[in-house]
């Protein structure tokens, strides 16, 4: 029972962190609503559980490393950093709101459920960046020892 409860607050928690990264372009009760419609669009279209797909698709499009510019004696390099689960959490609500916003369909929960959709299904624009994201630290894996 403790378990259960625990996994319904960390949905909590990311639903409410997802409304807030939301939020940064539309109101509080503009981003709910958005939310609320596409969790039900998911709902009919699928007939499964909306929160275990939103769930699917944050979990397959997490990047794990990202890279950061470090300057070492006058020459710039792009040296591969892990990243914290938090940070990984923010960068994939981007991803997925930026292109639910650039679909060209013309309600923005429909095309937020069907970025979802299209994420568990490994065929999104949210997939590709994760890939970007994993390519660009993979050339330049070498500096790694340049971190320290």
């Amino acid at each position: 029972m403790e378990q259960k409860n625990n996994y319904k607050n960390y949905f909590k928690y990311i639903l409410i962190s997802f409304v807030k990264v939301l939020q940064k372009a539309y109101s509080k009760e503009s981003s709910e609503l958005i939310l609320k419609d596409a969790f039900s669009f998911l709902k009919k279209s699928t007939k499964k559980e909306p929160l275990s797909l939103f769930k699917d698709a944050l979990d397959k499009s997490k990047p794990f490393c990202e890279v950061k510019s470090i300057r070492i004696s006058g020459t710039n390099y792009k040296v591969p950093i892990e990243i914290d689960s938090d940070r990984q959490r923010t960068l994939v609500f981007k991803w997925i709101i930026s292109n639910s916003v650039k679909r060209s369909d013309f309600c923005l929960s429909v095309n937020l459920a069907k970025e979802i959709l299209d994420t568990c299904d490994l065929n999104s624009k949210t997939i590709k960046m994760c890939d970007d994201f994993h390519k660009v630290a993979e050339s330049n894996k070498v500096y790694i020892q340049s971190r320290n």
